[in-house]
């Protein structure tokens, strides 16, 4: 009895051996990051937002270094010429955005943070943009549920807050606080649609 051939345009079955190695790496760098975070958090003695700030800074970073990898362990057929890098950089920047107001008030004048977040934001619009260009219809599915899915649960998020915050029920939250709220369910919400199209 034969194995079958790998169906054409389809990746072949990942083995045990590499699964187990797969899942050995996320948990590492996962391990990695909620150390960085809790290191970082207890020197800035940050209130909750920061900590928020925090782990959706990291975790962009996180998975660039997880695709980044992929990238490297696999075949050249089964990544799409361009994307694969324009994901690391967007990841990178989107990371780096995040953190940087949090580190880099410590190292230089506001000013000179807020200029550099400016051109951050418009290299990765610029490489969002791009990569939505070359990107394949699964990776360009994946990203518009992703903003779908984002956008009406945090327009339920946000109806809910406003309505509670209008009855005296909660205190106001800070911009920067949703911000780091919008990334984290961001986040969720693409992890939810890659898998919905079955990448794990």
């Amino acid at each position: 009895m034969t194995a079958s051939p790998p169906t054409p345009g389809l990746p072949a079955p990942r083995s045990p051996a590499v699964r187990i190695t797969g899942f050995l790496v996320l948990g590492l760098l996962g391990g990695a990051a909620g150390m960085g975070i809790a290191t970082l958090s207890k020197e800035m003695n940050s209130g909750w937002e920061d900590t928020v700030a925090l782990g959706a800074g990291a975790a962009p970073l996180a998975l660039a270094a997880i695709i980044a990898l992929g990238l490297i362990t696999k075949r050249g057929a089964d990544v799409m010429r361009g994307c694969g890098g324009l994901q690391v950089l967007v990841m990178l920047l989107a990371g780096a955005m995040m953190l940087l107001p949090m580190v880099g008030a410590r190292i230089a004048a506001p000013g000179v943070v807020m200029a550099a977040l400016a051109v951050l934001l418009v290299v990765q619009a610029g490489a969002n943009l791009l990569l939505w260009r070359r990107a394949d219809e699964m990776l360009r599915r994946i990203m518009a549920e992703t903003a779908t899915l984002a956008f009406w649960t945090l327009q339920s998020a946000l109806f809910l807050y406003a309505a509670a915050e209008r009855l005296g029920l909660i205190d106001g939250l800070s911009a920067w606080g949703m911000m780091g709220i919008l990334m984290g369910v961001y986040f969720v919400a693409s992890a939810i649609a890659a898998a919905r199209r079955g990448i794990h």
